[in-house]
């Protein structure tokens, strides 16, 4: 097979910005008429990168959202993943750095799948990762011995153009008991985000022991990934600095976080990509650390001006878009400002300017020959055909630094801007993710040609881990049968005329001040989560709040937020009280609401009392309860409420 056919790794290469001004299209396909770019829609953005994954699942795709796609490979040894590209192979390097970053695009805005209903699609697919390599994983005594970390060979899948459907015969099984600790060590990453995102312990003890694995092998994978996904350097200390920054995250426990520093690169010089994680690793470490220097030190020279950023002849949008990922939580967590190079550059990758679009599917000015034999639909790759079906939502390679891009799936320079890839994906969805989370902007779409009917229905993520006890690496936490429920009560103590009304709401909710984003720390409660009517007659003159902390609370200082139609005057108000002095690991903090504000907080800001918490000593604290304390000129009432959260063995838990 021809040298042009294989993946490059791209390890050495500089970086260049390239004006869209000198940019080359070539197309063997009839012209087309640009349709309205869309290109601030990153809700209908974010929903369309997700189905690059439904349509390269391997094994029983019946959860796929793909109509097109069927049942592929089921005589593997090991059944599930996904194909790594336009091919079927499923390659372990791309596929842990994939399921990583689409899992720290979830941790990072969960708020923003929850809010557009794309929650249990996203599950869906990083599930798909996760139990994948949980099923590749052998343990004894809570230490692997054995993991498979590649399925099929990439020159003999190479040589097949068709449908994976058609794609017979046995392929070779890729299992290591003393290498492939690059791979290994993605794989943790990936599981340690699962526990984080999804509160699955059995994740994080696999986790656990895969970056253990990886530590003790230290080499990485070279049977089989040769010319394809060979880690940049030959080492593993990236992968295992990205999954020990995430398993910090997961436990807390110093050593991690530790090795995450020892390990991490002195010197950034690459983007967030599959060969090369530093930049990851070093930006989930700023984030724990609040050093952002070394991250901001790297991407400021790079993210800035109006040119498009063009880092790779190969795939260079997938680049583009994982420096705005990177650079967009930077700008969540004060390490800099670069919301608006972001937008910018996906202004230019949408068609936002008049030019092509590098998402299929967008609108009329998409690819319609990108290099993906599923959606060929054909056994002749060199057909000038377009593709029979639509990629929804998939990323193209994008122009490469001559400014060249060509709209076809053979040749180098076909391979090299029009394929599509697992990885390239994951940079999109997170880059939408977070430009979504900054600007807000955009709808999803109701019905998509050749997708399944789906539920957009917004809702809420499952609860973040916080008092899971770990069961033992290899083993399986013991769950309940049946329906267990959490109820809780507020009640309403009935005022006497002239009295105080009194009403407290049971929180019990960990809260971590470090993942607060720094210019919105706020914790808000409805009103009606108390038993308060909206436009009730009642002012709230008192707020109670009982703290505990795994140490001391030290000083805490907040803010109540308000609302008004003067809200640059009258949304955050501030009594000399608010700052205090709290000694020992648990403590009450009460404010009286200020006079001003007391007029107008029956309504709130949004139906809901919100205060700010700034500077506090512990970053890490509970609230127990909240009690509001009003003047009692309503009516004498008793309310008794309930909220109540329901977990099945089966069934995603919801929060309120």
């Amino acid at each position: 097979m021809s040298k042009q056919f294989l993946k490059r790794v791209g390890a050495a290469c500089t970086s260049a910005a390239m004006a869209f001004g000198t940019l080359v299209v070539a197309s063997t396909s009839a012209p087309m008429t640009a349709a309205a770019a869309e290109s601030n829609n990153y809700a209908r953005l974010l929903q369309y990168s997700l189905y690059l994954y439904d349509a390269n699942m391997c094994g029983d795709v019946s959860k796929s959202a793909i109509e097109w796609r069927g049942n592929c490979h089921m005589q593997d040894e090991v059944l599930g993943g996904y194909h790594d590209a336009g091919d079927h192979v499923m390659f372990g390097l791309p596929q842990g750095y994939s399921a990583s970053t689409i899992g720290w695009s979830f941790y990072e805005f969960k708020d923003s799948y929850d809010k557009l209903g794309l929650t249990d699609h996203f599950k869906t697919i990083s599930k798909g990762f996760t139990e994948f390599f949980k099923k590749s994983t052998k343990m004894s005594g809570g230490n692997v011995t054995n993991f498979l970390y590649q399925k099929g060979e990439g020159e003999p899948d190479h040589m097949y153009w068709g449908a994976p459907e058609n794609q017979s015969g046995s392929r070779k099984m890729f299992w290591t008991s003393n290498g492939a600790s690059d791979i290994a060590a993605e794989y943790a990453a990936a599981l340690a985000l699962d526990y984080l995102n999804f509160n699955d312990s059995e994740s994080l003890n696999y986790a656990k022991a895969l970056y253990d694995y990886s530590c003790r092998t230290n080499q990485v994978a070279t049977d089989g990934v040769q010319g394809f996904y060979l880690s940049n350097d030959a080492k593993c200390s990236d992968d295992q600095a990205w999954a020990a920054a995430w398993l910090y995250k997961a436990t807390k426990d110093d050593k991690y976080l530790n090795d995450a520093k020892s390990k991490v690169t002195q010197y950034l010089g690459w983007a967030h990509a599959w060969g090369n994680t530093d930049l990851g690793a070093a930006t989930v470490i700023a984030e724990i650390t609040g050093d952002w220097s070394k991250v901001n030190g790297y991407i400021s020279g790079l993210c800035q001006g109006s040119n498009y950023l063009c880092m790779e002849n190969w795939g260079s949008a997938r680049y583009n878009c994982g420096m705005q990922f990177v650079s967009l939580i930077a700008t969540k967590y004060g390490g800099g400002n670069y919301a608006d190079w972001a937008k910018g550059q996906m202004n230019l990758i949408l068609g936002g300017n008049g030019g092509k679009n590098y998402v299929v599917g967008w609108d009329n000015n998409s690819p319609t020959h990108c290099h993906h034999r599923a959606a060929s639909g054909m056994n002749d790759s060199h057909s000038d055909e377009p593709n029979k079906y639509v990629l929804v939502g998939a990323l193209v390679g994008g122009p490469n630094k001559s400014g060249v891009y060509v709209d076809q799936r053979y040749d180098e320079i076909g391979y090299q801007v029009n394929e599509v890839a697992l990885d390239y994906q994951a940079c999109l969805v997170g880059a939408a993710a977070a430009l979504y989370d900054k600007f807000g902007t955009g709808s999803c779409d109701t019905s998509i040609v050749g997708v399944k009917n789906f539920n957009l229905t917004p809702g809420t993520s499952d609860p973040q881990p916080g008092t899971t006890q770990d069961s033992q690496p290899g083993t399986t936490e013991p769950t309940s049968q049946g329906t267990t429920s959490t109820t809780t009560v507020t009640t309403k103590t009935n005022p006497q005329p002239g009295g105080s009304g009194k009403y407290t709401l049971d929180v019990n909710k960990a809260y971590n001040y470090n993942e607060m984003p720094e210019n919105d720390r706020m914790i808000g409660f409805k009103y009606e989560d108390f038993g308060l009517a909206a436009g009730s007659s009642e002012k709230i003159s008192k707020v109670e709040v009982k703290l505990s902390a795994n140490g001391n609370l030290g000083t805490w200082v907040g803010a109540f937020g308000t609302s008004t139609t003067d809200e640059a005057n009258n949304y955050w108000k501030m009594s000399d009280e608010m700052q205090q002095s709290l000694s020992g690991s648990s403590a009450t903090v009460t404010w009286t609401v200020p006079s001003d504000v007391a007029s107008i907080i029956q309504y709130g800001y949004g139906g809901e009392i919100k205060f700010g918490v700034w500077w506090i000593d512990n970053a890490q604290f509970t609230i127990d309860s909240v009690t509001l304390y009003t003047d009692g000129t309503s009516t004498p009432t008793q309310t008794t409420s309930k909220s109540t959260t329901t977990t099945t063995t089966t069934t995603t838990t919801t929060t309120t």
